[in-house]
């Protein structure tokens, strides 16, 4: 891979910054917390986004709702474009969905809007292994942080070589000979407890033969205990009906009586109530007799009467009205004075007066006389009606009494005939009350014998279902044991096998432990071969010293006479060259482990730190002869690198914000 262009949009201290790298030595230089290290680290976050251990908000400039980076670069033949962008949701700042992508040679690629499909894409470009974590093997090969360039020649070899192990994954092997013996202890476990069960597969085995006999026993048991069942039953039923015969015989002779008993009661109800309609009917007629008529007024219609009362009181009140209408029309008349008079229309003299008040007085008389006359012929009247009211009522009663009396002789010729009836019927209802007591002192023997019966079924029938239910309840434990006998079998030969794999696992794990140390003595040869070509290609064979790798890792020099030298005792340069020449060596064999294709960017954040001044000097040369690696990125604030670079970059802040010039 080599970085071609990077832009930067509200990254920490870069508002907008746009940078085109080239192949060759890339060099950023600047005073510190001028944004460097930001390139840095958005690189990273580009190629693995929330992977490279950077978060969020520690990419975000402050105060901006967004923020994105946009990178370029070259990857076996094709341009690539990632676009990562940001934006502020509340206090958290998350992924901007709508401002994600990956494009190839200009076309986009399709992916889905997650940043978890983003990066399998950016994996799948680079070719980088899905079980190793992307970060770390991009900063074997490719990138190098502060105080790392010399950290793997100086560090403790125990350290180094755990550090390198796990770098050509020669750690699995391990890590696989670790859990191994876990795996082994595990079945040597399950097989102690499969033992211990198959120990109890004899009990389970004389368990189902003890099983298996009551169960015979109890079948051979309930079926005589059926066979007894059926004869009892067999002799209830033949007891029973012949006890519901004689109870039907008896209730034939018990019917009799019944009916016999009944109609005795009805012919003495019929003959008390005869009795008393006798009794009634003389009372009646005696009481009919008594009712003697009123004299004299056979020919008075009381209807008639009444109607003449209602006339005669209405026109004495008549008269009445007319004696109140003539007083009034007088004293009005004599309140007038002079006038007209209302009724003749004449003056009203004393004369007048005198003559209409003669003519009302007159008229007055008349309707007095004729209200005396109404009253005594009402005088009259009354005693008629009182004495043809009488007659009314008489005739009444006698016509109720007579009924009541029709009535009653009716019902006593009827319960007559009903007696004579009943009388003729009940001869017939003969029965022999012998025999009943025989019946019933053979109906009582035989119940007996029914009792006893039905309590022998019951009793039996209860021992049978206990019998019943007991073999169902062994034959479903002789299912168990069975199935448990069947298990411990199936037990017995997984222990076997077990047995097999532990014996198995025992020497795959001792052959895994050789072939770790096969393997790393293959990469050894192949790392020590690379470390002296990268040795050799940046030191241009100006010097009298080689360099090898033993076994832990640890880096070694010759000088020309075959003496062993400390890498410590190197002059500055020579350590610094042989620490790059480590680098890039374990670069490429990491790359060829891991299936990836060969680096093409060497990344050096701050390389000089810890180094003196006569390292500092030495540098430059070295980084100049790295020609099998495109593109170098340092980003230094060392002047004495400036002069190692082909495109030199300043990084400055200006009223907080940084920018980049191209020197």
């Amino acid at each position: 891979m080599k970085i071609l262009k990077i832009k930067l949009h509200n990254i920490r201290s870069h508002t907008e910054t746009e940078i085109e790298l080239k192949n060759g030595i890339n060099v950023f230089t600047g005073r510190t917390g001028s944004g460097k290290s930001s390139i840095l680290l958005a690189i990273e976050y580009s190629l693995f986004g929330s992977a490279s251990g950077i978060s969020n908000s520690m990419l975000m400039r402050r105060g901006k709702q967004s923020c994105s980076i946009e990178m370029e670069f070259e990857e076996n033949g094709h341009i690539y474009k990632i676009l990562r962008g940001l934006k502020r949701s509340g206090k958290t700042i998350t992924l901007d969905t709508k401002n994600i992508g990956v494009f190839k040679d200009g076309k986009s690629m399709p992916i889905i809007g997650r940043a978890s499909d983003l990066n399998t894409r950016i994996l799948e470009i680079l070719n980088y292994p899905k079980d190793i974590k992307p970060k770390e093997l991009f900063e074997v090969t490719s990138y190098t942080k502060q105080d790392e360039i010399r950290a793997l020649i100086e560090m403790h070899s125990e350290k180094r070589q755990e550090y390198i192990d796990k770098i050509l994954q020669l750690s699995k092997y391990k890590n696989t000979w670790d859990n191994m013996k876990d795996i082994i202890s595990h079945f040597n476990l399950e097989l102690r407890g499969i033992k211990g069960r198959i120990e109890s597969l004899q009990n389970a085995k004389e368990g189902k033969e003890i099983l298996e006999k009551r169960i015979v026993q109890l079948e051979e048991s309930i079926k005589k205990t059926n066979t007894e069942l059926d004869k009892l039953r067999k002799e209830y039923v033949e007891i029973h009906n012949e006890n519901k015969a004689l109870e039907e015989e008896k209730e034939k002779i018990l019917e009799k009586r019944r009916s016999y008993d009944k109609t005795k009661g009805e012919i003495s109800g019929i003959e008390g109530e005869n009795k008393s309609l006798k009794i009634k009917i003389i009372n009646l007629e005696n009481e009919i007799a008594g009712i003697a008529p009123a004299e004299g007024i056979e020919t008075f219609d009381y209807e008639s009467l009444i109607k003449e009362q209602i006339n005669t009181k209405n026109l004495i009140e008549l008269n009445k009205n007319k004696i109140f209408e003539l007083n009034s029309e007088l004293k009005k008349i004599k309140e007038l004075g002079e006038g007209r008079c209302p009724v003749c229309l004449q003056p009203i003299t004393k004369e007048h007066l005198k003559n209409v008040d003669i003519e009302f007085k007159k008229k007055t008389n008349e309707a007095e006389a004729e209200i005396l006359r109404l009253e005594e012929k009402l005088l009259e009247i009354n005693p008629k009606i009182k004495k043809a009211r009488e007659l009314k009522e008489q005739k009444e009663q006698r016509k109720i009494l007579s009924e009541r009396l029709k009535d009653y002789k009716e019902r006593l010729d009827k319960n007559t005939e009903t007696l004579m009836e009943m009388h003729s019927k009940i001869a017939s209802f003969k029965f022999n009350m012998p025999e009943l007591k025989e019946i019933e002192s053979a109906l009582k023997e035989k119940k007996e014998i029914e009792t006893e019966l039905y309590s022998n079924i019951q009793s039996l029938s209860k021992e049978h279902s206990i019998r019943i239910e007991e073999m169902n309840e062994k034959k479903k434990e002789l299912l168990k044991k069975e199935s448990e006998i069947k298990e411990l079998e199936s037990e017995k030969e997984r222990a076997l096998k077990i047995t097999s794999a532990i014996t198995l696992l025992s020497r795959l794990r001792e052959d895994i432990r050789n072939i770790r140390e096969v393997v790393r003595r293959n990469f050894l040869e192949d790392f020590r071969q690379e470390f002296q070509r990268k040795f050799e290609e940046i030191r241009k064979y100006e010097d009298d010293y080689s360099v090898d790798v033993k076994m832990d890792y640890e880096p070694i020099a010759y000088s020309s006479n075959g003496e062993e030298v400390p890498i410590t005792s190197l002059s500055g340069g020579e350590k610094t060259s042989v620490a790059l020449a480590y680098k890039l060596a374990l670069a490429d064999i990491a790359a060829q482990i891991s299936d990836i294709y060969p680096s093409e960017i060497l990344i050096l954040d701050e390389p000089t730190t810890g180094f003196d001044q006569e390292d500092i000097k030495a540098l430059p040369e070295t980084l100049r002869n790295i020609r099998t690696i495109p593109q170098v990125i340092i980003v230094t604030h060392e002047e004495e690198l400036k002069n190692a670079a082909d495109y030199k970059f300043e990084v400055d802040k200006e009223f907080g914000k940084s920018v980049v010039k191209e020197m």
